[in-house]
């Protein structure tokens, strides 16, 4: 499974999110969740996602057009570059990596 990950803040409010994107390469398909960001020194809870394509039966064999319909419904403008990435780890079929972005599309960390 390859994981983009990008911290930012919802158009549509002030909450920060935490949006994780990639290739599933055991299920060969997309995902998508998207968690609340919590206050600083707190810890995830899984309490606090948002939305996760697990939960959404419509996501089922969906490509990358449709989760990024999903983040601009939630008001979550998620870097070009990892809709790029994602799109590429399906083409090589690329498992464990990992790779995190600045709000503007900038890989911070890569695995």
């Amino acid at each position: 499974m390859s994981q983009h990950i990008v911290c930012l803040q919802r158009l549509d409010s002030s909450d920060s999110v935490r949006v994780m994107l990639g290739w599933d390469k055991p299920l060969e398909e997309f995902y998508l969740v998207i968690f609340e960001e919590p206050p600083v020194g707190q810890t995830y809870d899984e309490d606090r996602i948002v939305y996760s394509n697990l939960d959404d039966q419509r996501s089922v064999g969906e490509g990358l057009s449709y989760f990024k319909e999903v983040a601009m419904k939630l008001g979550c403008n998620v870097p070009d570059s990892m809709w790029r990435a994602a799109y590429q780890d399906r083409e090589f079929n690329v498992v464990n990596k990992i790779v995190h972005y600045s709000p503007n599309g900038d890989v911070i960390e890569q695995f």
